[in-house]
């Protein structure tokens, strides 16, 4: 990029430290001409180069639920970027260099890694003492394991490092541990408030991951609960690290609402986070059995749907490509916007989750299928015509395949399967809790089969199609209809089917299930508050209701620009510089989402009035009901939608700065 000044000191200011804020640091880096001269100001109220939600102090019992060598904050020749491709280690490489140290090239693991990130990471040295205070998690890792938060944390703290080491000569970066609380226009800058000082800048991102939402109407009603009754205690929703689970007492009976990763962490840190240990018990459901602490509180859990997440399968490696060949043979940046979804992309996933299927059947049991004559009547089945209902269409495949599998136990019951339990009733508690724990034993065993699962297969097919349609509907690809439809459905099952817990955490769910620890009420409970305690009961589970002192969310909020609580926003808000996205509609012009309208080439902030702001930008997980797939860490080889983003955000950030005269302000 051509025109920046090398005699003023324009000034380029980040709002966030965490992931996506390193990134932009490292990419401004990589996209600024040679002998540039530039002030960056990175701002995080946590910890600068991890952010909140992946900081380096946060308990080590939380862990991930991506792959260590499926994380990467480097670019690399599969990128779709503009700028310069700076490759580097993966999360996974990076944990063998700690290990073994950048030259450690007789080790056959580091010997693997490719030169050109081991180059990378020894321009920079890791801080004194990491590599002795993570030894047995280093030694453990895998390719394919689940590293602590706090460990993904270091890498991104390592990756800010090596990003400054590499900066030009000329930019200088200044860090302050402090949180933005408003911005105003002022004489052609940005002028940032940090309450007790100011920051003027000649352009502003703002990658704050997520922000705090306004108090909701239910909510409210819990706060008064609480403030009636003192006894009460209500763990609101939250980061699992940043929650107040300690508020809990222990013994306690706690009613948890979510079941989702959320949860997952947070029976972790109300059970091991207690004193408690897992032990292996080969007799046991999952193999594993509870040892308490006596400290624990029990926990009655619910959601939506009343059953856990499932289990990443155990491919022993990383999870393969999903073939995704009727999704994928569509050429759809051909295809006129927006999008009906539920009529044209649902459909195709529907059929890939069936080819899928089949597909790993033939190979793990011939003959149980003619594949070529299911793979043709999961072509040709005519789902179109079934309108919008998912349960119709499945059915349509179901009967279009039947007749080429031969034995019933071996056809796909996806709706089962994606849709657990509904429209099910259980006669009592403990029906319902044989039912859960066959559930959960049932995905186990077909996660212990890895790839050789045909039912896994599928799953992940769903899963994995939330990528691909997330860049097909980014900014208004689908009309509001089908985001309130099949759009949204397809997020809710990838979810639940894809983005699930380490199979070690549904294990030890079983042993907590089983010390009686863990208790489920059933799907769909709802939560009051009387007599100065919370109650909860299923509508599908006769006698489920229980009562307790102690209301855990374990999930978060999604994000509204309408409804943030963040100062910052809110700010902006007042100025007029902030509207939401509107996704377009069949019935109106269009209907406000969440998330913020900004400019697609740059992340410049769209005004109230339709102007695009100058200087202001937004990047990352606010936006990712305007660009979608903001949420997933960048994958390597996958040409990532976050890397793709702060690329070009960067690329922006630079030509809003080169444009100024102004000197800089520090």
């Amino acid at each position: 990029m051509e025109g920046m000044p090398t005699t003023a000191r324009p000034v380029i200011a980040i709002v966030g430290g965490g992931p996506r804020g390193v990134s932009l640091l490292e990419r401004i880096g990589a996209n600024l001409p040679r002998g540039a001269a530039l002030d960056v100001h990175l701002i995080d109220d946590t910890q600068i180069g991890a952010g909140r939600i992946w900081r380096t102090d946060q308990p080590r019992e939380l862990c991930m639920n991506t792959l260590a060598d499926a994380v990467t904050l480097f670019t690399d020749d599969a990128a779709s970027i503009a700028g310069p491709i700076r490759p580097g280690p993966t999360l996974y490489e990076w944990c063998q260099l700690v290990r073994h140290g950048a030259h450690g090239g007789a080790d056959a693991v580091v010997s693997r890694i490719p030169e050109a990130h081991v180059a990378a990471f020894a321009r920079v040295p890791v801080r004194p003492g990491l590599a002795d205070e993570y030894s047995a998690e280093l030694r453990a890792q895998r390719p394919e394991s689940h590293p602590s938060r706090a460990l993904y944390g270091e890498y991104i703290a390592w990756c800010l490092a090596h990003a400054k080491a590499t900066l030009p000569a000329g930019v200088r970066v200044h860090e302050h541990l402090a949180r933005v609380v408003g911005a105003r226009r002022h004489d052609g800058r940005d002028i940032l408030d940090l309450g007790d000082r100011e920051i003027a800048a000649d352009a502003v991102v703002a990658a704050t991951g997520w922000l705090e939402r306004t108090v909701t109407a239910e909510e409210r009603r819990i706060l008064g609960a609480v403030d009636a009754h003192p006894s009460l205690i209500w763990v609101r929703p939250d980061s699992p690290a940043d929650q107040s689970l300690d508020r809990v007492p222990d013994r306690a009976e706690a009613i948890v609402r979510g079941l989702g990763m959320g949860f997952f962490d947070a029976m972790a840190l109300l059970s091991v986070g207690r004193g408690g240990r897992f032990a292996d018990d080969a007799g046991a459901p999952g193999g594993l059995r509870y040892e308490p602490s006596g400290r624990e509180p029990l926990l009655h859990v619910t959601s939506r749907r009343g059953v856990p997440f499932r289990a990443k399968t155990l491919y022993g490696s990383l999870p393969p490509r999903a073939p995704q060949h009727h999704l994928r043979a569509v050429d759809w940046t051909a295809v006129p916007r927006p999008i009906d979804f539920d009529g044209r992309v649902w459909p195709l996933i529907l059929r890939d989750a069936f080819a899928d299927y089949h597909t790993t059947l033939a190979r793990v049991k011939p003959e149980a299928v003619d594949l070529r004559a299911a793979l043709d009547a999961i072509r040709s089945a005519p789902l179109e015509a079934t309108g919008a209902a998912t349960r119709e269409r499945i059915a349509v495949l179901a009967d279009a395949v039947s007749p080429f599998v031969a034995d019933p136990d071996d056809r796909l019951d996806l709706a089962a399967a994606i849709l657990p339990g509904e429209g099910a009733t259980w006669a009592s508690p403990a029906e319902y809790a044989s039912w859960v724990e066959r559930f959960v034993l049932d995905d186990l065993a077909e996660a212990e089969r890895g790839l050789d699962s045909p039912l896994k297969a599928a799953l992940w097919s769903i899963a994995s199609a939330r990528g691909v349609v997330s860049r097909i509907g980014a900014f208004g690809g689908f009309d509001a209809e089908s985001r309130a439809a099949g759009f949204r459905a397809l997020m809710t099952v990838g979810g639940m089917v894809g983005s699930g817990p380490p199979a070690f955490r549904s294990r030890q769910l079983l042993a907590l299930m089983r010390a009686g620890i863990v208790r489920f009420i059933g799907p769909g409970a709802a939560v009051t508050s009387a007599d100065g305690a919370f109650h909860a009961s299923s509508p599908a589970v006769s006698g489920s209701g229980v009562s307790a002192p102690v209301l855990v969310d374990a999930w978060m909020h999604a994000h509204d620009v309408a409804e943030t609580a963040d100062p910052l926003v809110r700010s902006l808000a007042a100025d007029g510089r902030v509207r939401p996205f509107e996704a377009p509609s069949r019935a109106s012009g269009g209907v406000a989402t969440g998330g913020f309208d900004i400019e697609p080439a740059t992340g410049r902030l769209v005004h109230a009035d339709g102007t695009v702001d100058p200087s202001f930008h937004v990047a990352g997980i606010p936006i990712d009901e305007t660009m979608h797939d903001a949420i997933i860490s960048p994958m390597p080889r996958t040409d990532p939608t976050m890397l793709r983003e702060t690329d070009r955000v960067a690329r922006s950030l630079i030509a809003a700065a080169a444009a100024s005269d102004h000197g800089s302000t520090t």
